[in-house]
């Protein structure tokens, strides 16, 4: 009776241990949400911004947010870390977002009708991510490489949740530079 007894308690352990991080998670005193990637900002993490992603086009498929430049914006000169919790970290990827008048788009593939054939073009936007295990089942993602300025997004894989910020200064229609929203 002990050794099934037992047997049955490993195979309960060895389902539930996998999962223990999720569970993690939600028992720190900073209550991450899980799958949301959050900034630093001094000490503690802020969520990022989550907007929805449309996608569509005919020669190059891209997908596009809202808006030329995010609100949310970090200095160029500092670096840059990020967190996520709960989740497979390397579904997070990093994309930098082309700014156009009234959106950020990032192309995913282009047709070549005279090749005849789809090209996937989406890796050539991304950032590489250095990705370290942190406390209580959450994870820190630091770009490998020093951000410069422009429009980016965190985006986990077969998902159309964009994490977006901004990095520099944007230049407005009348010259004019507009400042951080994040705190220095």
């Amino acid at each position: 009776m002990v050794r099934v007894r037992s047997a049955v308690v490993l195979l309960i352990a060895s389902l539930i241990l996998p999962f223990s991080y999720l569970v993690r998670a939600q028992d720190t005193d900073a209550h991450y949400e899980i799958g949301i990637v959050y900034y630093a900002d001094g000490v503690n993490f802020k969520a990022l911004d989550k907007e929805a992603v449309s996608q569509g086009g005919r020669s190059t498929y891209s997908a596009s947010v809202k808006g030329a430049h995010a609100t949310l914006r970090f200095r160029a000169d500092r670096p840059q870390i990020f967190r996520v919790c709960g989740v497979d970290p390397t579904r997070f990827k990093l994309y930098r977002f082309k700014s156009e008048v009234n959106a950020r788009t990032i192309s995913i593939a282009r047709n070549n009708v005279w090749a005849g054939g789809t090209k996937v073009v989406l890796s050539e936007s991304e950032i590489p991510v250095a990705i370290q295990a942190s406390d209580s089942g959450c994870f820190t993602l630091t770009p490998k490489e020093a951000l410069k300025d422009g429009e980016f997004s965190f985006s986990p894989l077969e998902s159309l949740d964009a994490f977006t910020f901004g990095v520099g200064d944007v230049i407005r229609s009348d010259g004019k530079k507009s400042g951080y929203t994040k705190s220095d």
